[in-house]
């Protein structure tokens, strides 16, 4: 039975179109794919092989999963990145900020964990971008870091600090901002039983309070002509459209129109506001309840950053054909790191990915998401048994093929191995397998 006096509110606000809201919210929740958008190896055939149903959606790369949706988490394309099983919405709103991007752009994810709209940015950007994501929480900081890891996402480096206070640090620095907003999770209350018990207008106007000093502090931390893209999984006018409106009185800024008559519109007679929003409401929309604002700080257009041609060494051109031109690799504590340029230096939680775990050792994070410029004298074919075995942790028959450590399942990369005594040693980071489960 959901929250009487969520009943009560929202049977106000839609009026005749009420009783579907409700029961839209008590519906089992779809289940989606965002595949990695910037790998070519075909995850979907493996999905196919395994009798997963999916088909297409409106969003790039994103698939609806039909069938078997329980056996996603045990494939190699999960397990190595090649997917994100994560909310269309979200995926949607990723690709909003992209879209309003310069070349190069310098990226703040206020509120990443567990990172999911964080990946995918870089996805869509191919990782030509500077991002930090940031996460006030230690524990769920490592769910982000282990995502980045697993997804491949080298431009990507992280912080922990409070919301209210990034442009202590960060005044005027980025040319987009992704503000999540720590909301009242409207979305799940049909769902989650602790939602629905703390359900409160007094819950709802606490969190518009602290939506409205993160969003002070975000949007100060935009460069001029920056746009700073605004969302939550609530339907509370009060953490929306109010929280932008704060925004437009607050700052020399203004409401970029996404939505162009396409979508769902707000509901807060905010004409100003409401025509360019965009609400997904569950009884009207395909997707679960989100709601997603563009602002623009006014002022010339922001220009993105800059990056220096990376020159591999010896080491890099022993494993690859060639390199990503806006990468850069650096070292610390005997292991080399991939990133991207960022003009700034402070005193990051990590930085991009492990490249070389150490001299001469190709990380197989780095194998998932760099897959396309490995060169052919390292790769190994295995079998499917042998590389599910490989991602359990288990070293894995040497195949009569052998050229060398990079292990593929036809074009889908598996992980770096060492052969020993006719085995193939398995050198996957523990880090995959002891935090398999860390993202949920």
């Amino acid at each position: 039975m959901l929250n009487k006096d969520f009943i009560e509110k929202y049977t106000t606000v839609f009026g005749n179109g009420a009783e579907k809201f409700f029961e839209t919210l008590m519906r089992e929740k779809s289940r989606h794919i965002r595949l990695a958008a910037a790998r070519n190896a075909d995850y979907l055939k493996e999905l196919s092989e395994l009798s997963i149903g999916f088909e297409t959606s409106e969003i790039p790369s994103v698939y609806r999963i039909t069938e078997n949706a329980d056996r996603l988490t045990d494939t190699i394309g999960f397990q190595t990145g090649g997917f994100y099983i994560m909310n269309p919405s979200s995926v949607f709103t990723a690709g909003v900020l992209t879209s309003l991007m310069p070349d190069y752009p310098y990226i703040l994810d206020v509120s990443s964990a567990p990172g999911g709209k964080t990946c995918a940015m870089a996805d869509i950007l191919k990782n030509r971008c500077a991002i930090i994501a940031n996460e006030p929480s230690p524990k769920r900081l490592k769910s982000l870091q282990f995502n980045i890891e697993k997804y491949g996402s080298y431009s990507v480096r992280t912080v922990s600090m409070d919301g209210r206070s990034l442009h202590k640090v960060f005044d005027g620095f980025f040319d987009g901002i992704l503000l999540d907003a720590p909301c009242s999770n409207e979305n799940k209350i049909g769902r989650n039983k602790t939602v629905n018990a703390e359900w409160s207008q007094e819950l709802t106007e606490r969190m518009a309070k602290l939506q409205k000093e993160i969003a002070d502090s975000a949007f100060v931390s935009l460069k001029e002509g920056g746009v700073m893209v605004y969302s939550t999984c609530t339907f509370a006018v009060e953490e929306n459209e109010a929280v932008v409106r704060h925004l437009l009185d607050s700052f020399d800024c203004e409401p970029v129109d996404i939505n162009n008559g396409q979508y769902t519109k707000g509901i807060s007679g905010d004409k100003e506001v409401d025509e360019k929003v965009i609400r997904f409401l569950p009884h009207l929309d395909e997707y679960d309840g989100f709601f997603i604002a563009a602002i623009r700080k006014k002022g010339k257009p922001s220009e993105g950053g800059s990056f220096v041609r990376f020159k591999p060494d010896k080491e890099v051109n022993e494993f690859f054909t060639e390199f990503p031109e806006y990468a850069e690799v650096y070292e610390k504590g005997g292991s080399k790191f991939l990133t991207t340029r960022m003009d700034r230096s402070i005193n990051f939680k990590s930085n991009g990915i492990m490249l070389f775990k150490r001299e001469g050792e190709l990380t197989s994070q780095a194998l998932w998401q760099l897959a396309d410029i490995v060169r052919d004298d390292i790769k190994s074919q295995t079998d499917y048994n042998n590389a599910l075995r490989y991602l359990k942790g288990f070293d894995i028959d040497m195949p009569s093929d052998y050229h060398g450590g990079a292990v593929f399942y036809d074009n889908i990369p598996v992980g770096m191995s060492k052969p020993v005594q006719g085995m193939l040693k398995n050198k996957l980071d523990r880090y995959f397998l002891y935090g398999k489960n860390i993202e949920w």
